[in-house]
């Protein structure tokens, strides 16, 4: 057994990356490695900012997947179709 956060945990559990998490607040991933360790400072405003960028990431994936649902059911039975596409 390993002592961690919560949030490392959570963050492992979910696949949220720290890039991700990164993206979604104003702390560096090096930051939020070192909170995760414990070899930061643990204060009611990192717990803020990091809450508040775990909803961030929950509403993000929660459009993404609605988002998915719709195509799906748009072109249900038509998924295996093929098409040209352009790839970002």
């Amino acid at each position: 057994m390993i002592t961690t956060t919560r949030l490392r945990a959570l963050r492992l559990k979910h696949g949220v990356s720290l890039m991700e998490l990164e993206r979604h607040c104003s702390f560096s991933n090096q930051y939020l490695s070192r909170l995760e360790l414990g070899a930061a400072k643990q204060t009611p405003y990192n717990e803020k900012v990091v809450g508040a960028a775990l909803t961030a990431i929950i509403e993000s994936r929660k459009n993404c997947v609605a988002g998915l649902e719709q195509s799906v059911e748009l072109h249900r039975g038509h998924l295996l179709d093929t098409l040209e596409v352009e790839f970002e």
